[in-house]
């Protein structure tokens, strides 16, 4: 336990004894972090917006004009058996014929001559999937259904998001691994250099029998807290970003919405911190191993 204590205790004591490039490991590792969370979090939002769109596009089935609108309604129950359905909702006739003249306004008068006995209009279904990529299978199984005598959906579009979605999920992805490995990559320099800075320090120890670990210690405990510091001032720090992108967003494009931060903020803060600290320890680890052989 006393063992212990001592290795908190040298842990906080070089973070201070080497406050410069504490500050700069600190620094830089809240840079990378806000700038890899920041890509990763409106990549994750764009996407999002691009399966809403997927989504909310709509399928449209008209029923045969044979059949009655009660018979016309109870094909629901088979629509409902096609797994790739997300909502179904039945459009009556004479409701849609109302709903017209409503929107025709003073040009209803053209519709005065119809009525439930001679209504032009069909029956019909309008659904939503919930995987936009299995549109063909779905178009298929929606056909198949006894009763149906057209359907509409837009193919291409479908298409075109799908592609689109597809294309920046690889960008997004190519983008956070690369960021990443930057991050990573000057996160260990920077501790390198701390090391290189203390050198004399450890081969001091090593000379008066210290094991490996012993001395590794209070170096993993140190890249911790400044690891376990730069993920909690990073975290901040785009929440303050993203609220204020959230704000820009939410005036200039009323049609791609961010999700608040309040849904994500424990996730942001775990990844920040966990992220913090596993770089933190990995540099120190990896960067002290140099300096044990004297």
């Amino acid at each position: 336990m006393r063992r212990f204590g001592y290795y908190w205790k040298e842990g906080f004591r070089n973070i201070f004894k080497h406050g410069f490039m504490s500050l700069a490991a600190v620094l830089i590792m809240i840079a990378c972090l806000l700038l890899t969370g920041t890509v990763t979090l409106i990549a994750y939002n764009i996407d999002l917006s691009i399966v809403e769109l997927q989504q909310s596009n709509e399928i449209v089935v008209w029923i045969d004009e044979d059949l009655t609108t009660r018979e016309a309604r109870s094909l629901g129950s088979q629509f409902n058996r096609i797994d790739n359905i997300a909502t179904t909702e039945f459009v009556d006739r004479d409701e849609a014929l109302e709903d017209y003249r409503q929107e025709l306004g003073e040009d209803a008068d053209i519709l005065e001559d119809y009525d439930s006995s001679n209504n032009p209009l069909r029956n019909s279904f309008v659904f939503t999937m919930k995987d936009p990529a299995l549109a063909d299978e779905t178009l298929e199984q929606i056909e198949a259904v006894d009763g149906v005598a057209d359907v509409r959906a837009d193919e291409a579009v479908i298409s075109r998001l799908i592609q689109v979605q597809r294309v920046f999920n690889i960008v997004a992805f190519a983008m956070v691994v690369g960021l990443a490995v930057i991050s990573i990559f000057i996160i260990s320099n920077t501790v390198k250099l701390a090391m290189f800075a203390r050198r004399e320090e450890i081969s001091i120890q090593k000379m008066v029998g210290a094991t490996n670990w012993f001395i590794r210690w209070p170096f993993v405990i140190e890249g911790m807290v400044l690891g376990l510091l730069a993920g909690g001032l990073a975290f901040l720090a785009e929440w303050a970003l993203y609220t204020e992108l959230f704000r820009v967003v939410s005036g200039v494009i009323p049609y791609f919405q961010l999700l608040p931060f309040d849904s994500l903020r424990w996730v942001v803060l775990g990844v920040y911190c966990g992220a913090g600290v596993l770089f933190g320890i990995g540099g120190s680890v990896t960067s002290i191993r140099k300096f044990m052989n004297v």
